[in-house]
């Protein structure tokens, strides 16, 4: 080699690096298709996994139809006294209700009694007496059937009477069988459902087999007899795994061909050999310099070429590298964001399958099937929920999603998600308040009130669902747009409804409190599978806000708390100002007292005014104070004072501190305890500090009026 000229130890070089790159992309290509394998071996186990679920879930209907039939009296007795109108009333209309075919009914001699099917169906006498003599021996058969009308769920069950609800306490009474019919235009829903093409086949048919890119399962459906009464083929083309497999393939090309132009330049440029250049080309290779790579582009000749080629190349370079990155970070994303759904929706199925089949066990007790049907029924719930979810955030991407504008109470509505949620928020032991921003005469505006509930409540839950301890407060306050935020109305500046979700929970990092509005985007939170969920609702919330023309963001500390925001502009359903007439009615209608001599404190003037208008009819004389040690010296101002509105939360010395100051010179003045916190132990640290009542805000006249009249009654 020491003899060997330098043209000829690059050529050499030249040829090493080659062979090495060669390798390189070899074993790239090898991992590759390792991955490829791997994420289709993945993909086709989930597949099956949701075509099982989706089986078991369409057979379900018929099997609790049957279950919850055929432990009747009134059925026992209808068998052996057959009445025409009762079985259309209560049998016949199993069809509709269900969306079942064909429906009949056998006595214990295997005589029918009953039959029914909807127009379409068009078969009678679909079951044998060998099928009920099963019936007989299993309590329950669920069973295929492939007919001329194509293939055939049936479902049956012996009657009994109430007293015998799992069939095995007496003997049978008769045979209740549904059926439903699971012809063309049903297999088409169940490929909808599973986003897949559904083939029925008898066993000795053959189905066409499978390409590369396309899932299959094969569902074994079983006659009455356990043996195969034909199969469901159902197939899913992967359009991401032929995406990948392109991908893989043209990034293999790219640099293959990469390689190949770059020892074709080097070998070009050797013809004209200059020791600066070649310098500058070794020290390029090593660290891609942006000065370097200048120099050589103003280097004469076939170099300069060359500098232009490796700044084009290494441009390029970086913009792949970039879009590398991205597709990886939303496939990532995507992958967690399928894991979840899957996780989330096979978590209630298996309670629901699972304590279905509990069902089942004999000598259960009443408590037992109540605690197992409740669990269902959750479990129910929790699915529809992200089914619900998912359904939206599909409608929303897809610009299915309408704007309703009616009248409507936003008061009604936050009464309504604080009843609703209340029990949920006392079950983990939060503190649960709401707080309303305007009487009842001025929360009726124009906008759609369900998707302000849908936004409401989503937050609600999410503050629950991340709360351990502490508590949650909601609610609205009305403000006006500044200056610089949109045109006026008639020179005034826009009115508009700030909600807010207050929580003592988990927290938000700050580099992610923007991202968790993003679509498969959630925030980076340890152990996130404690908490239900499939992270669409603060995407459906976002984009309901926008669409009802508002904004919405977060405030939060980690380990702390957050506050969630969302505003909408508030368009008033009548535009003069109304008075209080519900208030003034309310009034109206009860008896009062006329000589009373009552101090409001209250440092909201909204509040005070309330309470003004409220009880100015109970008293000759109202006095107000608007923090605690005023309180404290209007009553010693003012020792004839009978009722005292107290509010807890005041500036400098509180409710609470100025209520212990004045019960130590006035024990007989009654102090009724208001606030808007509502939070745990409010009431018992008022009642301590020496109030007679408490009554939280906004305040029930109702109960107003009773608390007066139970201290000052004539």
């Amino acid at each position: 080699m020491k003899n060997t000229g330098i043209y000829a130890r690059l050529v050499l070089t030249l040829v090493l690096i080659a062979i090495i790159s060669l390798l390189i992309l070899l074993t790239i290509n090898f991992i590759a298709n390792k991955q490829e394998k791997l994420m289709f071996e993945d993909s086709q186990v989930q597949f099956g996994n949701e075509v099982k679920s989706l089986i078991g879930l369409k057979t379900s209907v018929a099997n609790q139809v049957v279950y919850d039939y055929t432990f009747w009296d009134d059925f026992v007795e209808e068998i052996y006294l057959p009445d025409t109108n009762w079985y259309n009333n209560n049998i016949t209309t199993i069809l509709k209700s269900f969306r079942l075919d064909y429906v009949c009914v056998y006595d214990t001699s295997f005589k029918l009694v009953h039959e029914a099917a909807s127009d379409e169906f068009g078969i009678r006498g679909l079951v044998s007496k060998d099928v009920l003599a099963k019936v007989k021996e299993k309590k329950f058969l669920d069973f295929f059937l492939a007919t001329t009308k194509g293939l055939v769920h049936v479902s049956c069950a012996t009657v009994h009477p109430e007293t015998d609800p799992t069939h095995t306490l007496t003997k049978p009474e008769g045979y209740l069988i549904v059926a439903k019919s699971w012809d063309k235009g049903y297999l088409e829903e169940l490929g909808m459902l599973s986003s897949s093409k559904v083939v029925f086949s008898l066993p000795d048919d053959t189905v066409a087999e499978s390409s590369d890119f396309t899932f299959s399962v094969n569902q074994i459906l079983n006659d009455w007899n356990e043996n195969a009464a034909g199969y469901l083929y159902f197939r899913r083309t992967s359009n991401s795994l032929m995406l990948f497999h392109d991908l893989k393939d043209s990034m293999i090309v790219v640099l293959l061909v990469s390689m190949l132009v770059t020892v074709l330049i080097f070998g070009f440029a050797l013809r004209r050999w200059v020791i600066r250049p070649l310098q500058l080309v070794t020290s390029i290779l090593k660290s891609d310099n942006p000065a370097q790579i200048a120099q050589l582009r103003q280097a004469p000749g076939e170099f300069k070429h060359i500098g232009n080629l490796f700044g084009d190349f290494f441009h390029q370079r970086d913009e792949l590298k970039l879009a590398k990155e991205k597709a990886e970070e939303s496939d990532k994303l995507k992958t967690a964001f399928l894991s979840n759904i899957s996780h989330e929706i096979r978590t209630p199925m298996n309670g629901i399958l699972g304590f279905a089949a509990l069902l089942n066990t004999p000598d259960l007790t009443g408590s037992e099937q109540e605690e197992y049907i409740e669990i269902i029924k959750i479990s129910g719930d929790r699915m529809l929920n992200i089914i619900n979810d998912i359904v939206n955030i599909s409608k929303i991407e897809t610009g299915l999603i309408q704007i309703d504008n009616t009248e409507a109470d936003i008061n009604d509505k936050t009464a309504y998600v604080y009843s609703l949620l209340k029990p949920q928020a006392e079950e983990k032991g939060l503190g649960f308040a709401c707080k309303n921003g305007l009487f009842a005469s001025d929360a009726i505006i124009n906008t759609d009130h369900e998707k302000v509930y849908i936004i409401l409540s989503n937050l609600v839950k999410n503050a629950i669902k991340f709360s351990q301890n502490g508590s949650i407060e909601f609610g609205y306050v009305v403000k006006n747009a500044t200056a610089n935020a949109g045109a006026k109305e008639d020179g005034v500046l826009p009115l508009f409804l700030e909600f807010y979700v207050k929580d003592t929970g988990i927290g938000i990092p700050a580099d992610r409190q923007k991202a968790i509005f993003d679509r498969f985007v959630q925030a980076d939170i340890s152990d996130t599978r404690a908490f239900q969920g499939a992270g669409l609702g603060l995407s459906i919330s976002k984009a309901y806000v926008e669409m009802l023309g508002g904004i919405i963001w977060v405030e939060s500390i980690e380990g702390v708390g957050s506050t969630f925001y969302f505003t909408i502009p508030y368009h008033p359903a009548q535009l003069e100002n109304i008075e209080n007439t519900l208030l003034e009615q309310q009034l109206k209608t009860v008896t009062h007292r006329q000589n009373l001599k009552i101090l409001i404190v209250e440092d909201d003037s909204t509040s005070a005014a309330f309470l003004n208008l409220a009880l100015k009819n109970y008293g000759t004389q109202i006095i107000t104070a608007t923090t605690g040690v005023e309180a404290v010296e209007a009553c010693l101002q003012n020792p004839e004072t009978d009722l005292i509105m107290m509010d807890i939360k005041l500036p400098g010395m509180d409710g609470l501190e100025a209520t212990r100051e004045i019960r130590q010179f006035n024990a007989k003045v009654v102090i009724i305890a208001q606030t808007a916190n509502a939070m745990i132990n409010d009431s018992e640290k008022a009642l301590e500090a020496g109030c007679n009542e408490y009554i939280s805000k906004p305040i029930n006249m109702e109960l107003l009026k009773r608390l007066i009249q139970k201290y000052f009654k004539k």
